[in-house]
């Protein structure tokens, strides 16, 4: 025999199983990293990665291939008690089927050429699922399975029962119970309760980990952010829509604090505060945390087919239906706005208004008036600084025009102040509103004039190019009045952006990728305008004057290739677009370069976008 090909572990963790199909002329290997990748035989190099379903995704343990043509089909079997299955035999593939299991399944067979396949349980018993409806079991023999699993998914959310408890060895004989292997986990009795500890063979010792307590369907990531729960929110809107949003909310927390947070994020009306509160704590109770166990467990085994036995009914009723499979990324697209909102408070408002009344003094034409220099600013100010009003204070058209009159007709030298209060007025809901469209575009029209009136200074000078990236940051937060003027002015914005991409100040460098960000994900989030190819391809370029300068910090980095993540995942032709013209200038190349020394966050992004690249 001979070595045809060798396969590097090119999964995030261990390999678990490998299998060959001779029709592809494939390698299939799965990893505790919860995906399957298919590689080519001749050199072992991927060729496509199946990712599991899922927030968090399971141990898979065993892989199969089965069927043939149009219903060939990846089978695994995963620790925390499924099996998913892949529909690969069409160009159009569907979101994978989850069966769930009574416990951990050891391993998938295929059976024959038809597609049918044989999963072993922990629970001892070794099942066949079929496609072919004649062959499926009696409505008993199914009843029995899914109670089985509907049983087993009501175990491991509660935790183990009083009587399993019992049944465990003490911890205070734990001295008596040698470990196999470094890491083995075992599970004791200490005080009534279930604990887990890890065997450590340098000490010869049992470390405790945890408490063993049931999983947690609804722990997820949000924003980059690990959460116990994350819960769906809608928000009706104006106009009879509704909004959908996500709360995370962690164990322990003040559940009314957690919807204050909220409530401020998304500027919502402040009299859905005890409404909120009261929801998270229906749907987050008083559990605990979970320790050692997979969280995606049960939401997996919800989500599946919930048929089995000998035959569930989703794959046996008929062939695996071909449907389109979206790939879902952990970082991309980016999706909502980050924001700029230190100074927001009565002290630092007073200061910017301060040094604007001492500019007022100095400019030469122009002036504000007395009133608007003292009574209109210091009301617009009283009303900026009470954060927990927004819902419901307004701000009027006479308050926002010494914005206006300072922005769009001093000098650089005196504007500043101006840009950067109106950085904070925009993010007022009332300010903003889709009445005040055609104010913010000329605000922003002109801050951005006046940024690019510096020329080569732009990459120089500190106060106007980072308070007009900052402006332009919030924008797209601020609301639709707001957001729409950034939209009708997205071309200049990125002209803007890319004259101070290179800037020698971090600060401004920050806010340039910050602005760009938000850029790309209105761009991604805009249902009722479409964009050219050439407006996301600009964001490409400014990513690139960002990424050639080699200045950027580690977040400005991140933020940068998130950006261009998530122009790569436009909707429709135009993402297409993007993707091929990003391929034939070799950005993956570039992406990978920037990104190695940026951290391991950098690094997940860019693997995402060569993900993108290479689909």
């Amino acid at each position: 025999s001979k070595i045809v090909a060798q396969v590097s572990n090119d999964h995030s963790g261990p390999m678990r199983d490998v299998c060959y199909d001779a029709e592809t002329h494939c390698i299939y290997t799965c990893s505790n990293d919860g995906t399957v990748k298919i590689r080519s035989a001749e050199d072992g190099k991927c060729i496509e990665t199946l990712v599991y379903p899922g927030y968090d995704q399971p141990m898979l343990l065993s892989v199969c291939v089965v069927g043939n043509g149009v219903t060939k089909a990846v089978v695994v079997g995963t620790e925390d008690g499924n099996v998913a299955i892949f529909s690969i035999g069409q160009q159009n593939q569907g979101d994978a089927q989850v069966i769930g299991h009574p416990g951990c399944v050891w391993n998938v067979i295929p059976l024959d050429s038809s597609g049918d396949f044989v999963s072993s349980c922990h629970d001892g018993n070794i099942r066949i699922f079929t496609r072919r409806a004649s062959l499926a079991a009696s409505p008993e023999v199914l009843k029995a399975f899914n109670d089985a699993v509907t049983e087993a998914k009501a175990v491991r959310s509660t935790g183990p029962s009083t009587e399993e408890i019992a049944k465990l060895p003490k911890w205070e004989m734990n001295a008596l119970t040698q470990g196999r292997s470094e890491g083995q986990v075992q599970v004791f009795q200490k005080d009534g309760k279930a604990i887990a500890a890890q065997w450590s063979a340098s000490s010869g010792t049992w470390i405790e980990v945890g408490e063993v307590t049931g999983t947690n369907e609804n722990a997820g990531t949000l924003n980059g952010k690990q959460y116990d729960h994350v819960l769906p929110i809608e928000v009706d809107v104006p106009g009879g829509g509704v909004q959908k949003l996500q709360i995370g909310y962690n164990n322990g927390e003040n559940p009314f604090v957690a919807a204050q947070q909220f409530i401020d994020e998304h500027m919502l009306d402040q009299n859905y505060l005890a409404q909120i509160a009261d929801y998270i704590r229906q749907r987050a109770g008083q559990s605990g945390p979970t320790i050692g166990m997979g969280g995606a467990g049960s939401t997996a085994a919800t989500n599946g087919g919930g048929g089995g036995g000998m035959g569930a009914p989703n794959y046996a009723s008929e062939p695996a239906v071909p449907m389109d499979i979206t790939p879902t990324y952990d970082y991309l697209p980016m999706k909502g706005y980050k924001t700029f909102e230190t100074g927001i408070d009565k002290k630092g408002l007073s200061k910017v208004v301060q040094k604007i009344q001492e500019f007022n003094d100095s400019v030469t034409s122009n002036q504000l008036s007395t009133g608007e220099s003292g009574e209109a600013l210091d009301s617009l100010v009283n009303t900026l600084s009470v954060t927990n009003r927004y819902h419901s204070s307004t701000i009027s058209l006479a308050e926002l025009a010494p914005l206006h009159t300072m922005i769009c007709q001093w000098d650089a030298t005196h504007a500043f102040p101006a840009i950067d209060l109106a950085r904070i007025a925009v993010l007022h809901p009332d300010a903003a509103k889709s009445e005040r469209r055609a104010y913010w575009e000329e605000i922003l029209g002109g801050a951005l004039d006046m940024c690019m009136g510096l020329g080569d200074a732009a990459a120089t000078e500190v106060a106007v190019p980072m308070l007009t990236m900052r402006l332009i940051a919030n924008c797209y937060k601020g609301g639709p009045g707001s957001a729409g003027a950034a939209g009708i002015l997205v071309d200049k914005i990125l002209d803007c952006a890319e004259k101070c991409a290179a800037s020698s100040n971090k600060n401004v460098r920050l806010s340039v990728a910050t602005a760009i960000l938000n850029t790309s994900s209105y761009l991604h989030a805009s249902s009722t305008t479409t964009f050219p190819p050439s407006v996301a391809m600009r964001v490409v370029d400014v990513v690139g004057t960002i990424a050639g300068c080699g200045k950027y910090e580690t977040e400005a980095m991140v933020r940068s290739l998130v950006a261009l993540g998530t122009v790569l995942l436009l909707p429709g032709g135009c993402g297409s677009e993007v993707k091929k013209l990003a391929k034939e200038r070799s950005i993956g190349s570039m992406v990978q370069r920037v990104a190695g020394g940026h951290g391991e966050m950098a690094g997940a992004v860019s693997k995402e976008i060569m993900s993108i690249l290479s689909s």
